[in-house]
């Protein structure tokens, strides 16, 4: 068992106590059924993560998270609930919360140890902490030519040109369709991947490389036929394992930000009072993570600043969850 202390506040005594009883193997596991037993345990004890639920009788949690940035602000927090996340990217986006869990009939419990796990040791790249030790994953060189991924694992190929981005994309989705996806996993890949081509690559000022900027109007424009230099070139995997259709992107500049990310998802949920409509409906940029993360069942952030990103898109061969998990990363 590792020295690292967590808090788990909940309401619910059952939900309280299956949450204690997977972390109590690794950790050292607090527990408050409110705000206040909780920030009466952050008094005594030394805490490094605090998971706790929105909803409780008396104060709630986002109360809690307050009082955890302004008095604990060495104490790392998440949030659960069991109602629509997309209520609170608002307040997410406005102090600073990067993960929240959704309750669906009961708790996604291995998305709760991932999680932990991950921001207790920043250890938080690779698509296989979602799955079993026998997950496997294949690394290919070979341009012009699509891999079949391995059973109960994925396949990574590197993308070198808008050209080849378009044909392993229409491979990709052709297969992943073909084994039951649903048709909307080709607008992840073309989404995902077109943000690693065009977005990501950043010259030694910061400045796109790939596409004009008129950040007075919001804009960005693509280059056309792009070809890319060596150092920008990125992977893409593509695979199937247990439940869960698989696309991942990766790119070697850590471009993308957490607090944009939570700005562009915030800008097309949140609706303007006067024309009923998302305030980003008109935004050149922004709506494609928005889709992304509507229809995967988990769209997952991790970033190393200035270095690399990763994204990850799951989707539920079963059935499509209706409150998506915000889970975004960053060291």
């Amino acid at each position: 068992m590792s020295n690292h202390r967590i808090l788990v506040v909940e309401d619910i005594h059952s939900i309280r106590e299956a949450v204690k009883d997977i972390l109590v193997r690794d950790y050292e596991v607090f527990d408050a059924e409110n705000y206040d037993e909780a920030v009466k345990i952050l008094s005594n004890e030394h805490i490094d993560l605090v998971i706790t639920d929105i909803r409780m009788p008396g104060k709630s949690g986002l109360d809690l998270i307050k009082t955890i940035q302004k008095e604990y602000p060495s104490v790392q927090y998440s949030l659960m609930t069991a109602y629509n996340i997309n209520d609170y990217i608002n307040f997410a986006y406005q102090h600073d919360i990067w993960n929240i869990i959704p309750k669906y009939s009961f708790l996604d419990i291995n998305l709760i140890t991932v999680m932990v796990k991950k921001l207790i040791y920043k250890d938080i790249f690779g698509v296989e902490k979602y799955f079993s030790p026998d997950f496997k994953i294949l690394e290919s060189d070979r341009e012009e030519e699509f891999l079949v991924p391995p059973e109960n694992g994925i396949v990574f190929r590197k993308i070198s040109s808008d050209k080849d981005r378009n044909y392993i994309c229409n491979r990709v989705g052709k297969f992943l369709i073909e084994k039951g996806a649903p048709n909307a996993v080709q607008q992840i890949l073309e989404e995902l991947t077109s943000n690693a081509m065009i977005r990501a690559p950043r010259d030694s000022k910061g400045n796109s490389k790939y596409q004009y900027e008129l950040p007075s109007r919001d804009l960005l424009v693509p280059l056309e036929h792009i070809q890319l230099a060596e150092t920008d070139y990125f992977e893409i995997g593509y695979g199937i394992a247990e439940n869960s259709y698989i696309v991942v992107v990766r790119d070697h500049f850590g471009s993308l930000n957490k607090k944009e990310i939570l700005k562009r998802l915030d800008r097309h949920i949140t609706v303007d009072s006067p024309t009923g409509l998302p305030a980003g409906l008109a935004d050149s940029h922004g709506r494609g993570l928005y889709i992304c993360r509507e229809i995967s069942d988990q769209l997952i952030f991790n970033i190393e600043k200035d270095t690399r990103t990763e994204i990850i898109a799951l989707l539920d061969k079963q059935t499509n969850k209706g409150y998506k998990s915000l889970s975004i990363y960053e060291i």
